[in-house]
Order: structure tokens, then sequence, then C-alpha cells
């Protein structure tokens, strides 16, 4: 069964474990810098159908991305549970079907990032 996103966080960031709500309230194009201070040596981002393991990798992710669209990101709702994170996201930007609503699924461990996908 699905988890209910509609009111467990009741749209409070706050609510979120800090590596996420940094990692979600941090401008795209400023993320690259602080990426080892949000994820794990060793995570693990899914995006796209592609797999980027390691700071290194997940940080070429993120500055492809931050290089070919322009978007913005709006928490819309969440559940937080233990050391996993469910949020539904607002995107909007310059790419084909903007806007879209994704689910980014958050492993957490250690105050870290250890496995982020992102899908519909």
């Amino acid at each position: 069964m699905a988890p209910d996103l509609t009111n467990d966080l009741a749209n409070d960031a706050a609510a979120l474990p800090a590596a996420v709500e940094t990692y979600l309230a941090t401008p795209k194009d400023e993320l690259g810098p602080i990426l080892g201070e949000v994820f794990a040596a060793d995570a693990v981002v899914h995006d796209e159908g592609n797999t980027h393991v390691g700071i290194d990798a997940i940080r070429a992710w993120s500055d492809a991305v931050a290089a070919a669209f322009s978007f913005t990101r709006e928490v819309v709702s969440g559940v937080v549970r233990g050391g996993a994170v469910v949020v539904r996201v607002d995107v909007r930007g310059d790419f084909f079907g903007s806007p879209v609503e994704l689910h980014h699924h958050f492993s957490i461990a250690d105050g870290k990032i250890t496995a982020l996908t992102i899908c519909p």
C-alpha cells in the first residue's frame, strides 16, 4: 500500500531531515559545492533511468541537470518514517512536461542522504 503523502508534513519543509531540506531548498546551480555535506560518500541517486554512485558521479549528474534546465522546486507534502523520507515536489521550469509533480524517495543514515530515487 502506498504511503499517504497528503498530510504528514503539512507543507512544513522544516519537518524534513536537515539533509533533505537543504537538498530541496538549495537552488539547483548552488548544489554542486554542498553535495558532500548532504550526501554520504557512497550515496546512490536514481533519476530518469540512470544510476549515479558516489559524490563525484552525483555532482556530475547535478551539474548536468543544472546546466540543461532552469527550474524551481516546491515541497507539496511528505512522509518521514525512520530513515525513509518520501517527498512530493512540484517542479516547474523550461523542460518538456513542466510543471510536473515528482516523488523524491530518500534514505537517510547518520544525518546524510544515502540514496535518492526521483520518479513521477
